[in-house]
């Protein structure tokens, strides 16, 4: 069952919600990791061997305070369709990224409530490959007291594609 993800942005992810894609998947681990750690866990306890299919497509963000993150990290696939690379990069930095964007609005409600965030995007560029984006974000707190994200970017592809098929020119989406 794939999980229902809204186009209309930002939207909490309750477990009884989670099929078992890849959104499923990843928010299901998160809130097992929840209701150990009595509410956001610590990203400490996050084990990558437990989503390890998922890992190209994951995203690691620090908030740095205010409306604004730094990418720590970003899994090889969703590396492949961006624009350019934006590890180490502050959202404030980034054309597109900041107030305003969808990614940043599913970032701030992730953190504000404590719990996961889905959406979905329509996908608007010029490769004919992908049609459309799926992104949940899961709030982390660290041991040094700061809140982190882990975002996984579902991209859509159409039928019988992989991301090794799309020529280089074409995975520029974000």
């Amino acid at each position: 069952m794939r999980t229902p993800v809204f186009e209309a942005g930002p939207a909490p992810l309750l477990r009884g919600a989670l099929g078992d894609d890849a959104v499923g998947r990843l928010a299901g681990y998160w809130y097992e990791l929840s209701d150990t750690a009595g509410g956001v866990p610590l990203r400490s306890a996050f084990d990558p061997a437990r989503v390890v299919d998922l890992m190209p497509r994951l995203v690691i963000a620090e908030h740095l305070g205010d409306y604004d993150f730094r990418y720590r990290l970003l899994g090889t696939e969703v590396d492949g369709f961006t624009k350019r690379r934006y590890t180490g990069c502050r959202t404030s930095e980034i054309d597109g990224h900041g107030p305003g964007n969808r990614i940043h609005a599913i970032f701030v409600a992730a953190l504000e409530s404590g719990r996961p965030f889905a959406m979905a995007m329509p996908y608007i560029g010029s490769s004919r490959f992908c049609r459309s984006v799926r992104q949940v974000s899961l709030p982390f707190r660290t041991e040094a007291g700061t809140e982190q994200l882990i975002t996984l970017i579902d991209f859509d592809l159409r039928p019988g594609v992989t991301p090794s098929m799309i020529p280089l020119a074409e995975r520029k989406l974000i």
